[in-house]
């Protein structure tokens, strides 16, 4: 733009200031160069300037020019500066721009600035107001917008296209009638510092081949979408499709001029549709991008849409934080997606996905889910806290997951189904509903990846499936660590678990993994469980600290076991009748494995006495259970002699007040008898009226059946025995358990041996109800109460076990609690004495969290004064 500065001036007055009464005529009778001064009032005209001049309102006057007919002011020509009038056209056209001009402190209504041919507008601190108005620039026109103010008009607030340009800069638009800015057909904007608000569609369009460099701007209160890109300019070439085999590809660099949408540093908030909706050929790049409270999506790319996304937030979306569909293109790094009423991230249809970084916190839905034909890459993500999926493949999609932190999913927190694929590397899963789920016919991979504190299974693999798990650890599960579908036959391999509530490894009916180098540690239930008709193949297990057997056995399991090592179990074994497994010592590797009995070796007879004799208390018993060792051995050696065995009847009652030890007595029993060759494996199952009883007419033989197989070869243990017959209920189906129980202990009467547990006038009515019951439970071991001294030996046991120490003015405040306590129905004994204890460690770590540099002796010893009250249990 040139400056004018000729001093020639005409001034125009309506009412006789000035040498002019029209501004036309000033115009015409003006030589290049000259300013046009205009007096106030309201000039109704249509003025036609095709020469270099500057037309002004006199300072401190209002001046109007009101079109009669087509554009009130048409700029030919130019340079031409036109300074603080306000302009109103004819409901269409206010201002018309062929040439060079600028705009300065204006105000524009009732029809619209066009900018068209090759002229060159600028604008500043202008407003474009009222019907019609706002801002067109076609055919190759450029103008740059600078502090303008674009509002209430019925239609797009500036439009761009057929090649024209805008240079938007600290600029707001707000109250349209369609979109904020429009941007289509080989045009060009560059927004930087804008606010666009209140738009009755998109805040802003791309269609066509437009081109739009965004930057700092603000999107807000939209009632449609805040970006709509329909189509682009084509990108040169920044796109490679992730490999996931690969890990994906490497981030694309989109360069600073090369066609589509970039959005760099911007915030779209509060828009009633999505907040960036991308379709057709449309090519973006987010970049820095904040996006809050979306009446839809977040990001929605579809059709042969490409996106880059780096470092951008999406908040508060009603549906899905950013989603791909069709064949649409993503690279997204280090993108954020937290409160959204749908997934975080949705990948569907034939989508391509490289996902690096992104983090999905609190979804409505699954936070990661992909679908239909999509292959994606997940590197580095983070999900947690949805009440579905953490992430989850479905369709015929294909995923590599690779160091990923997936937690608090309320289902699984990686789950695979249908006919997708995973690939999942060193990734984390912890406090989800279910770990990972494969239920897929592909044999997706799980590798070094960690799976804890789950409240079901670790690793599912669904029925008939495959998988191959390696070098993974699972933990803290609230049922098993790894379950292994019936017909099953995945690979796992190097892995360990431990720590469960149920079983370390599950092998259901008729499956058939292979496991090599397996370790189980401390699982409330089995190490091992292969259950009816398992085929499974063991190469090098490791199992230890089980609370049930070891290794379970199923019925018609025919499972292979080499280099299985068991230890600090208290049962190795629980072996159908029906199974058949091979143990095999020797390496895998091994040329010629040498088969041995499915026993184990015998425990030692001492060490299990020994180990009795080391309770506390219980001396009637201690004495009870002597006497039916010598028992037993003189049954042996009457056999091996020849002669008759004398009666014995090995079905004990345990009587007795709770917490004195009725449980570790019976496992040490059933131990003892394996030990005496009376039993071939010696394990404890234990039961009570809801394991036994059914629901329903029918129901409870099957259910007492079926716990009375787990015991085969072991002590079947039933706690609160007399339950089973509730008394003055004769018409219970407990009576159908005992009299199941009874033709049981009858048909294999050398294979299972029983124990009734309970308070002792109950465990007398009790036997009395059936006199298959009395004629086989003929002997009685009563638990007494323990003493006060031997209440305060438990505790002692307790410190030394957890490293406290208990000093004589303590021992003697435990004796006369212990003395003074009340012993009414239900006291605990043994069970008060360890809650006991447990409460004086917690009165202990309050006082000493108190001492800024606390001494061994004092985070050690528990004084007097951490013995409050404890009610006992009742």
């Amino acid at each position: 733009m040139i400056s004018l500065s000729s001093g020639r001036v005409e001034r125009v007055g309506a009412r006789g200031w000035g040498r002019h009464r029209t501004i036309g005529a000033a115009v015409r009778m003006a030589l290049p160069g000259t300013t046009v001064v205009i007096a106030a009032g309201t000039y109704v005209e249509s003025v036609v300037v095709d020469k270099p001049l500057q037309i002004a309102a006199e300072p401190g006057g209002d001046v109007r020019l009101v079109s009669g007919d087509g554009p009130a002011l048409v700029l030919r020509s130019g340079p031409v500066e036109v300074d603080g009038l306000t302009v109103d056209g004819d409901g269409r056209t206010a201002v018309t721009i062929d040439g060079e001009a600028r705009l300065t402190g204006c105000r524009i209504g009732a029809g619209a600035v066009r900018v068209a041919g090759r002229s060159a507008a600028v604008l500043r601190d202008c407003v474009l107001a009222g019907t019609g108005a706002g801002l067109r620039v076609v055919d190759g026109g450029r103008a740059e917008v600078a502090g303008c103010t674009v509002e209430d008009v019925d239609g797009v607030g500036v439009a761009v296209g057929g090649g024209g340009a805008v240079t938007l800069t600290a600029s707001t638009i707000r109250r349209t009638g369609k979109a904020g800015l429009q941007v289509a057909e080989q045009a060009t904007a560059v927004v930087t510092g804008a606010v666009i608000s209140r738009t009755t569609t998109a805040a802003v369009v791309v269609a066509g081949a437009g081109r739009l460099r965004m930057r700092e701007s603000q999107l807000h209160d939209n009632d449609g979408d805040g970006l709509h890109i329909a189509g682009s300019a084509p990108f040169e070439g920044w796109w490679r499709d992730p490999d996931p085999a690969l890990g994906g590809a490497d981030a694309p660099d989109p360069g600073t001029d090369v066609g589509g949408a970039s959005i760099v540093d911007c915030e779209v908030r509060r828009t009633g549709g999505t907040a960036v909706a991308l379709s057709g050929d449309a090519r973006a790049v987010l970049l820095g991008c904040t996006i809050d409270t979306a009446g839809a999506a977040g990001v929605l790319a579809g059709g042969q849409a490409q996106l880059l996304a780096r470092d951008c937030a999406v908040t508060g979306t009603r549906s899905t934080g950013f989603a791909l569909r069709d064949g649409a293109r993503a690279w997204i790094g280090d993108c954020r997606v937290a409160d959204s009423g749908a997934n975080g991230f949705f990948l569907e249809d034939d989508s391509r996905a490289d996902l690096r970084g992104v983090v999905a916190h609190r979804s409505g839905y699954t936070a990661v889910h992909l679908g239909g034909t999509t292959i994606a890459a997940l590197t580095a993500c983070e999900v947690d806290t949805t009440p579905e999926c953490g992430v989850r493949v479905t369709g015929r999609a294909l995923l590599t997951l690779d160091g990923a932190r997936i937690s608090a999913a309320g289902q699984a927190g990686v789950r695979v189904e249908e006919g997708g694929d995973a690939r999942l590397r060193a990734v984390s899963v912890h406090g989800c509903g279910t770990g990972i789920q494969l239920d897929t016919p592909h044999r997706p991979l799980v590798e070094d990846c960690t799976v804890g504190e789950i409240a079901q299974n670790g690793l599912e693999i669904g029925s008939g499936r495959s998988a191959i798990v390696r070098s993974s650890r699972f933990t803290a599960c609230g049922a098993a660590g790894i379950s292994v579908g019936a017909a099953a036959v995945p690979l796992v391999e190097d892995c360990r678990v431990e720590r469960t509530a149920g079983s370390g490894l599950v092998a259901w009916t008729g499956s058939a993994p292979v496991i090599r180098d397996l370790t189980v540690a401390r699982c409330a239930k089995n190490g091992l469980y292969l259950g009816e008709e398992c085929r499974a193949r063991v190469f090098g297990a490791d199992v230890s600290g089980t609370d049930f057997p070891a290794v379970y056995v199923g019925p018609d399991a025919r499972p292979i076991l080499h280099g299985l090592a068991i230890h600090d179990c208290d049962t190795e074994l629980n072996i159908d009748v029906t199974a058949a497994p091979v143990f095999d010592e020797a390496p895998a590797s091994a040329a010629a494995p040498q088969a041995k009995s499915a026993d184990t070796a015998t425990p030692d007879l001492g060490a299990l006495l020994a180990e009795l004799d080391l309770l506390v208390g219980l001396d009637r018993v201690k004495q009870d259970v002597g006497a039916l060792v010598k028992l037993v051995q003189m049954v042996n050696r009457r056999r091996e002699a020849g002669l008759p065995p004398p009666p014995l009847s090995r079905h004990l009652v345990f009587a007795g007040n709770p917490g004195t030890g009725k449980t570790t007595v019976a496992r040490l029993y059933g131990r003892i008898l394996k030990a005496l060759g009376m039993l071939r494996a010696g394990h404890l199952v234990e039961a009570d009226r809801s394991a036994l009883i059914g629901e329903y007419v029918g129901h409870t033989a099957p259910k007492t059946q079926a716990v009375f197989r787990r015991a085969m070869h072991g002590v079947l243990f039933i706690d609160e025995a007399y339950a089973l017959v509730p008394d003055g209920h004769g018409a219970d189906f407990g009576q159908e358990a005992i009299a199941t129980l009874v033709k049981l202990m009858e048909d294999h009467r050398e294979e299972v041996v029983v124990i009734v547990a309970g308070y002792p006038d109950e465990m007398d009515r009790l036997i009395a109800t059936n006199p298959g019951l009395s004629s086989r439970f003929t002997r009685t071991l009563t638990f007494d109460d323990y003493t006060a001294g031997e209440l305060v030996s438990i505790v002692e046991y307790q410190a030394a076990e957890h490293r406290y120490t208990l000093g004589p003015a303590t021992l003697d405040a435990l004796r006369l609690h212990f003395e003074d306590v009340d012993r009414g129905p239900g006291f605990g004994n043994g069970r008060y004495a360890r809650r006991v204890f447990q409460r004086m460690t917690e009165r202990h770590a309050a006082r000493v969290a108190d001492l800024a540099d606390p001494t061994t002796d004092q985070l050690t010893e528990l004084a007097p004064q951490d013995l409050l009250d404890v009610t006992p249990d009742r």
